[in-house]
Order: structure tokens, then sequence, then C-alpha cells
């Protein structure tokens, strides 16, 4: 498989990576006129919810989610019921990095550090939190860090830092790496073509949360979301009508506006709605959806049509989702 080099980008959010694609490609659409036709399609992947240990006292008092295009915010209210000071195991796990096989995705991130890709932040009635993380790389299932790292190559499997790493490596280091599935052997056609990393990255920040007796503490995890971005074909409302939840209405509007000659963009990402406490019973998420411009509209599953007009819609994230996607249509002013 053949890889060319990996653009990197400096943006408002920070570094943004991007997973290799297949062909090279040409200087990269801004970030707000993304083009579905002249290069890989920018996708989305999910930042996990919170977990925490158990415990009789522990109950969950409240879950929102605030969601902007660039910046997404898991808020949690967890209280101590006992008389005592609770100290539990917490974690969160970030999304599983891997390149893409066949060039046909990329992924946006905030930072090319493998412990902490999405520019993550955790803070416990206010103060910040320290969590360790938790680092693997895996090539067909086994644990490969330690081969990964002793060959001076960047956990990360994509990006300019590992394309230069994989090129500096000798033919005999490819033979044995390759025989252990973490690169993919060169096409004895195209001897000079690029190496193609085969391994995942994945990792969970973990820390200690205390909460104290009769307290409720509020928890904020806030990123930046790995969405997907792209311009609205008629094909992409079949899609996401479903998906997304989207009312009549709003498919309507979106479809008058394709006909017409409009062009829309779209922020596109899942998000995880599940609960910290799988043995009590979680109140429903809370959403709330800012929008990046007046006219801009907005669809997820369990909005509140009242809201849908203003400037910050709402919604409850349906029983027993674990996930949920939101989409953001922004219409391209000539």
């Amino acid at each position: 498989m053949r890889i060319p080099d990996v653009a990197l980008t400096i943006a408002l959010i920070g570094v943004v990576v991007a997973a290799p694609s297949a062909h090279a490609q040409p200087p990269a659409t801004p970030a707000n006129t993304p083009d579905k036709v002249t290069g890989p399609e920018q996708s989305s992947l999910v930042v996990g919810a919170l977990q925490i240990a158990s415990s009789a006292d522990l109950d969950i008092d409240g879950m929102d989610i605030s969601i902007t295009n660039d910046s997404v915010v898991y808020s949690y209210l967890l209280k101590n019921e006992g008389t005592t000071e609770l100290s539990l195991t917490a974690s969160v796990s970030m999304p599983e990095l891997q390149a893409s096989a066949d060039g046909s995705q990329t992924w946006v991130l905030a930072s090319n550090n493998p412990e902490n890709p999405v520019g993550l932040t955790i803070t416990a009635a206010g103060e910040p939190i320290a969590p360790q993380a938790q680092v693997h790389a895996y090539a067909l299932g086994l644990d490969r860090t330690a081969e990964i790292t002793a060959e001076h190559l960047p956990l990360m499997p994509f990006g300019p830092e590992t394309d230069t790493a994989l090129a500096a490596l000798s033919p005999d280091t490819i033979s044995r790496l390759a025989a252990l599935g973490i690169v993919s052997p060169r096409d004895p056609d195209q001897p000079k073509a690029p190496l193609s990393a085969d391994w995942t990255l994945d990792n969970v920040l973990s820390w200690r949360q205390t909460l104290p007796p009769g307290k409720t503490v509020p928890i904020l995890i806030k990123f930046a979301p790995v969405k997907a971005a792209y311009r609205l074909v008629k094909d992409d409302l079949d899609d996401l009508k479903d998906d997304a939840c989207l009312q009549p209405q709003v498919l309507g509007a979106l479809q008058s506006r394709l006909k017409s000659g409009g062009v829309w963009t779209v922020a596109d990402m899942t998000l995880s709605v599940g609960g910290p406490a799988h043995w009590v019973d979680n109140p429903a998420p809370t959403l709330s959806v800012q929008k990046p411009q007046s006219d801009a509209i907005i669809a997820f599953c369990g909005m509140d049509d009242k809201t849908a007009s203003r400037a910050t819609v709402l919604g409850v994230a349906p029983d027993n989702a674990n996930e949920i996607r939101v989409v953001i249509f922004s219409p391209i002013r000539k």
C-alpha cells in the first residue's frame, strides 16, 4: 500500500494531524469549506465517557454535554451519600488510532501527543486533575509497545514524525517488524514507496477521585472533538435522516437549499453518552449545542424542537443510548 507524506497544519485548536492517504493530495481545503471530492474523507472518532469504580454511597446527580464546533465538555455531578470520604478510580478512554488502510479517511487531532491527542483536560470542583496515561500499541492483537519504541518509532501510527522514522529504518529492520505485523512491507514493484504503520494506538487516562461525604462534586472533561467535516450533498441527507433524527421541516429546508444551489458544510461528530456507573441508574444526559452562526441548523436524536431556532439548541439523549450523533449544518455565505 502506497502512503505519501502527511500534512501537518497549525490551527486554532492546536496541531492538526491528518492520517495518511493513499495518494498525494493538493493543499488542504480550509477547515470551514471541506471538500469530499479532492481528498480523503475527514472522519470522526469517539472520546469515551467518564467511568468510575463502584460504591454503594456513590450517586450520579446529573450528566450534561455542552457542544460547539470545536469543543466538547462532558459534565458529571457525583455525590457521596455516605458519611466517610470516598476514593475511587476513574478513567476516560482516548479514541483508538490507526492509519487508514485504504487512504479513504483522515482524522484531525488537537495534538500529536500519543498520551492526549484530543487536548483533553479534567477538573474536579474546579481543580485540575493530572491523570496517568496508559498507552499501548497493538499489532495483530499483541502489545508491541516495547518493540516499536526500541526502534525509536513514535507511538502515533500516522503523522510526519512517524513517516520520517519509518523511512529511516533499515531493510533488515523493516523485514523483522513486518514479520511481527508492526509495519506493512513495501510493494516490490514500488521499492521507494513510504512504509505504512500497522499498529493501533490505545490509551486510557486514569486518576483517583476523592469525594467528600455528603457533598456533590462536579467533574468536567473538556476536549477537541475528532469530527467529520464535509460539504453536504443530497445523498448525505438520506444517511443522516435516521442517525441524526432529521425532522421533516429540517430535511425540507436543507433539500430546498441544495436544489437552489446553496452550499452547506457539515460538522458531524459522535459522542459518548454512557453513564459513569454501570451498577446504578444514571440520569439521561442533557445536551446543549451552540450554533456557530445564526443560520446554522442543528440535528441530533432527542433534540427539543422548540429550541431549534435558538442560538443554543437543547435536548436529552434517548434512553439506553451509548452514543449520539450530533450534526451541525452551516451555510457558506457567498
